[in-house]
């Protein structure tokens, strides 16, 4: 009966490391993706900027950190929909109506959401700003 060599050992020992580790590059990613899906969908107008990603437990918990920036909650609001009893005003034009609307200034707000896996698979999701956010959801939403 033939031994196993010296190699072929240390590759079967290193291998789960080796699996584990993968998690630490493609777990961060994965967060980072989710959080950018649900901004587009919750906050339309608004954009997602990620400055820090943290990775704990061997990649089972991952914190991703950043800004989303967008218009004022006022002017979001004010771009909706008119109901249909507001009154639509026919006047002749103005010289502030023909000039172009100045663009409403943006406003930058934290970010953090936190990601649990199991493995690759991710399990759970929670937001802890912008409140818009953490409020839609629950303060947690599962993976689909």
């Amino acid at each position: 009966m033939k031994k196993p060599s010296i190699a072929s050992f240390c590759c079967v020992l290193l291998a789960p490391f080796l699996i584990a580790g993968c998690s630490l590059y493609k777990n961060p990613s994965a967060c980072e993706a989710r959080m950018r899906e649900t901004v587009a969908r919750n906050l339309p107008n608004d954009e997602l900027s990620v400055s820090h990603v943290g990775v704990g437990i061997r990649g089972s918990r991952v914190v991703v950190e950043g800004t989303v920036e967008g218009p004022p909650a006022a002017a979001s609001a004010a771009n909706g929909a008119t109901p249909a009893s507001a009154p639509i005003a026919a006047s002749a034009p103005t010289a502030t109506s023909s000039t172009v609307a100045a663009k409403p200034k943006k406003i930058k707000r934290p970010a953090a959401a936190e990601c649990l896996f199991d493995g690759e698979s991710l399990t759970s999701m929670r937001w802890f700003n912008p409140p818009e956010l953490t409020a839609s959801s629950g303060g947690a939403s599962s993976a689909p």
